[in-house]
């Protein structure tokens, strides 16, 4: 909660932006950016402003009177990289309302209008499209925001962050409480088992086992730990049935000519050993990552072609789902048109996923825009990948989850939670009305609570945790399990959630007219009837029914 008068932080709007020292007579809220109670990314310019960095977000917790149409302005400049200017998107309530281009390296004022109900709200700045070209770095700078009410108005003022808190935590108790029934719905399916005898006649009494062998879901982590040893391997396979394949074409082929295919080798004749679905990521990236040592630059398009040729050959019938782009929307190269074209020719039957991030913090228009426009170009996808990393510190709000699943959806195509992170090495969590620290215990609750809202959203086939040792973790505490592999409580309670209450495991006896009626969720499943077994599979088709017949 904001404890500085308002006058606190006009007066230092004034100071900072040469602006009369003094209230207006319009009743106009004004708010210094290095001053606001919402930063998530960013540090403090010289003279006055805020340089925002990071895709984070600028803020602040404002009250209205009255409803209606406000004028809100924002005072920005920005900085180019690979010739694209800085994007800001405003938000209300954490909700995108509407982004424009920041074109200029000179202040400016960019209006919106915006329609507000009486009450708290969160009004903030995010950055769309931060980036690193080479020696470019595109910025987004923030002086102030100015909000005007309506004429005849009430003036707005600083609300207690502490209210809207209190707002945003019922919400999130509501949502989680309402997955139970959506999954239940969504995610399973009635199923009959008749027993008869050879005779065909149905058998009485007879004691039926049903087992779940497989999820339909993919439930999912990077296995790039795979060589720490027989812990690791045994952790994941307790868990998951989905493995992102690293193919990070700057460790993949530090020799030109030589990539490691020897590993993943290792790592695909073990997944499939274990029923372990694959995903390979990425083939083409343009950060650093993407680029092997003997390149000058991204490869030329001929041995961008020839790599996803060799891969895909390689590993057909293998590895199903493929990243052949990462993150388009934040690198100008490579574009995702020709190698998409080229690996649906080279496997039609490969499943083709575009990934990119800060897609949950603000739902990333640039992206949302270059899936549109991919489809009415006729490129071939046909999973889009929501990363859930991006600000890493951000415990993003599950109402803006679910808006962003809705609005990726309506392009008609699964969704996929990839690389999500949330850690437990004790950075400051942002973006949330939790003000703790990402420890164990924030670690494994947000954990259970996003799984629970991914998982019953209609659109969504795979979440993939990102990582799951803390050794050679991406970030700092990332792992569900410590570096010596023993299991943090967040691993323990999504082993309870996906092992135990997500699958399906019944025993009884048929009825009079021979039948065992249950409600299942989707996948492979074996019924065993008085020692004959049967496999079945068990789908979202509206009725399913096996016949066991005991001879």
């Amino acid at each position: 909660m904001s404890t500085k008068p308002l006058a606190w932080y006009v007066l230092a709007v004034f100071s900072l932006v040469g602006l009369p020292s003094a209230w207006g007579a319009s009743g106009d809220l004004v708010l210094a950016a290095e001053h606001a109670t919402i930063r998530t990314e960013g540090a403090p310019q010289p003279g006055g402003g805020w340089n925002l960095y990071s895709n984070g977000e600028v803020g602040d917790f404002i009250r209205v009177g009255t409803s209606g149409r406000y004028h809100v302005t924002i005072r920005a400049w920005g900085s180019p990289a690979g010739g694209v200017w800085p994007e800001m998107a405003l938000l209300l309530d954490n909700d995108p309302l509407t982004n424009v281009t920041v074109r200029s390296a000179n202040p400016t004022d960019y209006p919106f209008d915006v329609a507000m109900v009486a009450g708290p709200h969160t009004l903030a700045v995010a950055f769309l499209n931060d980036a690193l070209i080479g020696k470019e770095d595109r910025n987004l700078y923030l002086a102030r925001f100015t909000i005007k009410p309506p004429a005849g108005a009430v003036a707005p003022v600083l609300a207690a962050r502490s209210e809207l808190d209190e707002i945003a935590a019922r919400r999130e108790t509501e949502i989680v409480a309402a997955t139970a029934a959506a999954i239940e719905r969504i995610r399973k399916s009635d199923a009959l088992i008749r027993v008869v005898d050879a005779a065909g006649k149905p058998v009485a009494g007879a004691q039926v086992t049903v087992t779940q062998s497989a999820h339909e879901f993919l439930f999912g982590c990077n296995i790039f730990e795979f060589a720490s040893g027989t812990a690791y391997r045994q952790r994941f396979a307790e868990l998951f049935n989905y493995a992102t394949v690293g193919f990070y074409w700057r460790w993949y082929e530090e020799e030109r000519g030589q990539p490691k295919y020897a590993d993943t080798d290792k790592v695909v004749a073990w997944c499939q050993e274990h029923h372990i679905r694959m995903k390979g990521h990425p083939l083409l990236w343009g950060d650093e990552a993407g680029v092997p040592p003997w390149s000058h630059g991204q490869p030329a398009p001929e041995l961008q072609r020839q790599r996803v040729q060799d891969i895909l050959n390689r590993y057909r019938d293998k590895i199903d789902f493929w990243e052949v782009v990462n993150e388009p929307a934040h690198q100008p190269v490579p574009k995702i048109d020709d190698p998409y074209r080229w690996a649906r020719a080279i496997n039609s039957n490969a499943y083709l996923i575009v990934n990119d991030y800060h897609v949950l913090a603000d739902g990333c228009p640039p992206f949302f825009h270059l899936l549109q426009t991919a489809k009415q170009n006729g490129v071939p996808f046909d999973g889009i990948g929501i990363q859930a990393h991006e600000p890493r510190t951000m415990r993003f709000p599950l109402d803006r989850v679910q808006q962003t699943l809705d609005r990726y959806a309506t392009l008609g195509k699964e969704l996929h939670i990839t690389e999500f992170t949330p850690t437990s090495g004790g950075d400051k969590i942002t973006g949330s009305h939790l003000h703790g620290v990402w420890d164990e215990a924030a670690q494994a609750d947000y954990a259970v609570k996003f799984y629970r809202v991914c998982f019953a959203h209609p659109a969504v086939r795979a979440i993939t945790k990102w990582d799951l040792s803390d050794r050679g973790a991406w970030l700092k505490g990332g792992g569900l399990l410590h570096a010596d592999m023993s299991p943090k409580p967040a691993y323990t309670a999504l082993q309870h959630l996906i092992r135990d209450e997500w699958q399906t495991h019944l025993a009884g006896t048929t009825d009079a007219a021979g039948q065992f009626a249950f409600r299942g969720f989707h996948g492979e499943y074996r019924v065993a009837v008085n020692g004959v077994a049967q496999p079945f599979t068990l789908a979202r088709s509206p009725a399913c029914v096996i016949t066991v017949t005991l001879r």
